[in-house]
């Protein structure tokens, strides 16, 4: 768990965690130099834990992505989960993940990088419902999470996510250059394992002023289309992407097939290409949203 000026809602969350039906398990926690009441809040609930929770601190300011991946170096269990300080998690999140992590195991072995993801209901500051799947108001289709739609379009949310240590093995140490912690190891799992989306909602995902990475209020589809098409953070985040590509290759090329290095540089120089051909380009190698809106909106954005 990461953590950052989270006072407000941590102890729900921490509660949710030691409430999970599979109990078996370490938390550890790395606060990013917050100012509140965050460690005190923490340091209260250790006190009845104190063998199952560990507490780490960034003596500055790290950001979101790199303490989850000081956190994630740290672990050695055969299973992580990436938690999120303000969430709510479903009493058999774990339960649920861990089973469907492991009959994957089975089939394709320990040694291969596991994540299993999930959907996830959006929550207010009250606990109020504010939409049941956020894949549905998103118009996102994780089913269709190859490497090619993950590169343009992040299908996985962290604190939904359980992995596998032969994934953090692999996706270990995450770049400067990462988009996020999750993108990263979301296209680790794509290039060398298995990616497994999961339709229960397993997160009530909260959504307030202060998210680092929030899913935004439901918007109407006229009001979607215009975000999609005018949206500044949409260009920023396609530029993102594209330099997270780059590294991709650079960090994983003489082990990348030749066609998943053709994707990787397609989208890292797509935008040296004119519109038209460029659209083809991407639209051949696979990089396309999932959705008819994400699409549209990444098509006239790109």
């Amino acid at each position: 768990m990461a953590t950052w000026n989270g006072s407000r809602f941590i102890e729900q969350q921490l509660e949710s965690l030691f409430q999970q039906t599979f109990q078996n398990f370490r938390l550890i926690i790395r606060d990013d130099a917050s100012s509140d009441a965050t460690l005190q809040n923490i340091e209260r609930f250790r006190a009845d834990h104190t063998d199952r929770v560990l507490v780490r601190r960034n003596s500055t300011r790290q950001g979101a992505c790199r303490t989850f991946s000081l956190l994630a170096e740290e672990s050695d269990a055969p299973y992580f989960a990436f938690c999120d300080q303000d969430d709510v998690w479903r009493s058999d999140k774990l339960e649920l993940e861990l089973d469907s992590a492991k009959r994957i195991e089975t089939e394709y072995g320990t040694c291969t990088p596991v994540m299993v993801f999930s959907d996830m209901e959006l929550i207010g500051p009250n606990n109020e419902r504010l939409a049941g799947s956020m894949w549905k108001m998103k118009h996102m289709n994780p089913r269709r999470a190859t490497l090619g739609a993950m590169l343009v379009q992040n299908l996985v949310t962290g604190c939904t996510v359980l992995g596998n240590h032969s994934l953090l093995c692999e996706g270990l140490p995450i770049p400067e250059e990462a988009f996020m912690h999750d993108f990263w190891l979301g296209l680790v799992a794509a290039a060398f394992g298995v990616l497994v989306p999961m339709d229960q909602t397993t997160v009530g995902y909260r959504q307030h002023e202060l998210n680092a990475m929030g899913a935004g209020n439901q918007p109407q589809f006229w009001e979607g289309i215009k975000r999609l098409f005018s949206d500044p953070a949409f260009a920023q985040g396609l530029a993102k992407s594209r330099r997270q590509a780059s590294k991709f290759a650079e960090v994983y090329g003489d082990r990348l097939s030749g066609q998943q290095m053709d994707i990787l540089r397609t989208w890292s120089k797509s935008d040296d290409l004119p519109p038209v051909l460029r659209h083809w380009t991407l639209y051949k190698n696979g990089l396309r949203r999932t959705g008819l809106l994400n699409n549209l909106g990444f098509l006239a954005r790109v």
